[in-house]
């Protein structure tokens, strides 16, 4: 039995406790509706991902504040992150080994970037060596959802009303990541910032667009492999996201196995891209500069 006032007295500075207990997971077609109305360019086929809404019973467990900033992933370089193998996965290491992004400049805008900026231009694998580096995992994309939403099945983290203001978005004009303490009045209920817009982060599951309807009801882990294929290709090249019509011929590329993105970015639409409940996906190997990511903790 874990011993929870002795836990909260043992959080490290930079995270926060999710307490064990239910949280409704996923929309309900009401929220779809609403959506729908909202921007009759929008395919309700892209919402599909998301439903059924249900209750999923999570451990308790500790999840970052803030996304992993330029700063500490820059620690993460310049300890030789990228040249211990037992930090990598089989994967991970076959990919990093091929990249070889110490060489080839990958890294330059993560070592000459705003220190409390989001790290950004980071695959899955990198993320994840990150996390076991710095004594940590990625959290399960249920795990991310909890600590944006809380319980009440809330669509943004502050509630169900969208404002700007609130989050670094497409609306927002600012074009550009922006530092991770910078909307402390758009924090969840547990006090994580940057949950909707600023970055996309990193989840440990794989995709499955139908996982929702099968998936276990407490602590879920997500699919053991990922979905071939989904919908039409990268989200980025399907018009402006996963959800607007289906575009040209030529941005169907087709994807392998994907993992799961959540929160929107700088870049994305706040109504849609923002919401707690918004999955998107992409492969462990892309990057680009809305992608980041924050770490998890289990407890024992």
């Amino acid at each position: 039995m874990i011993d929870i006032l002795e836990v909260r007295q043992d959080i490290p500075e930079e995270m926060v406790l999710i307490p064990k207990g239910l949280f409704l997971m996923g929309s309900t077609k009401e929220d779809i509706d609403t959506l729908l109305a909202s921007n009759q360019n929008i395919e309700i086929i892209r919402f599909d991902n998301e439903i059924p809404q249900r209750e999923v019973y999570l451990s308790d467990y500790l999840i970052d504040k803030y996304p992993v900033t330029n700063a500490q992933y820059k620690k993460f370089i310049e300890s030789g992150g990228y040249n211990q193998e037992a930090l990598w996965s089989e994967a991970g290491w076959q990919y990093i080994s091929q990249k070889n992004p110490l060489e080839n400049k990958d890294l330059d805008s993560i070592l000459n970037g705003e220190p409390d900026c989001p790290v950004v231009n980071v695959s899955w694998y990198e993320a994840e060596a990150f996390s076991k580096w710095s004594g940590k995992r990625l959290p399960t994309e249920a795990e991310w959802e909890k600590a944006a939403r809380g319980t009440d099945g809330r669509m943004y983290p502050w509630g169900n009303t969208f404002d700007k203001s609130l989050l670094n978005c497409s609306e927002a004009m600012i074009k550009k990541t922006t530092p991770v303490t910078k909307y402390p009045q758009g924090q969840s209920v547990y006090g994580c910032f940057d949950m909707a817009g600023n970055v996309w982060e990193w989840t440990a599951d794989w995709y499955n667009s139908q996982y929702y309807s099968h998936a276990p009801d407490r602590d879920p882990q997500g699919p053991t492999v990922g979905e071939e294929n989904p919908y039409f290709g990268r989200p980025e090249n399907v018009g402006k996201s996963i959800y607007e019509f289906e575009s040209s011929e030529a941005s169907k590329i087709l994807l392998s196995a994907c993992k799961v993105l959540r929160g929107g970015s700088w870049n994305g639409a706040g109504i849609i891209h923002v919401r707690c409940s918004n999955r998107d996906y992409d492969e462990p190997t892309f990057k680009n500069e809305t992608i980041g990511f924050r770490c998890a903790k289990s407890l024992e």
